[in-house]
């Protein structure tokens, strides 16, 4: 019983210093909107935002890494604020984050990765270097 409260303890005191030696490395800050009318209309229903990023750098159409995020309800204004994290963006092709970002931010009307599609509606951001904050602007449909 000592020896385990003794590793408990010795476990509790390291931990701290465990968890700051592996915390998610910050891509970039981003807001997502959304405000013409005509747009607003059509993301009624759409309830999965994606948010795929790019080496600006590379001429291949490969993604970096992407971001799923489930919406509670439809997209108005500004309606997702969040970072992007080394945790929470899944990378697709390894390799360190590219220090020049391409983003595109994706309501995607079936709700399934892949390329955009019919009723899909996507704004891009170019020019994007790690740790910028980002605003995208949902301007176009597919």
């Amino acid at each position: 019983m000592r020896l385990l409260t003794k590793l408990g303890l010795s476990l509790a005191l390291a931990l701290p210093f465990a968890t700051a030696a592996f915390s998610a490395e910050k891509i970039v800050s981003l807001e997502v909107s959304i405000d013409d009318a005509a747009l607003v209309k059509k993301d009624a229903g759409i309830r999965t935002l994606y948010v795929i990023l790019y080496d600006a750098d590379s001429q291949r159409p490969m993604p970096y890494g992407a971001i799923k995020i489930d919406l509670k309800e439809d997209a108005k204004g500004a309606f997702y604020k969040g970072d992007l994290t080394s945790d929470n963006v899944q990378a697709m092709g390894g390799g360190a984050v590219p220090k020049n970002l391409r983003l595109k931010a994706r309501l995607d009307k079936d709700g399934s990765a892949g390329m955009d599609s019919p009723g899909d509606l996507v704004g891009t951001a170019e020019k994007v270097k790690v740790g910028d904050s980002v605003k995208i602007k949902i301007n176009k449909a597919i």
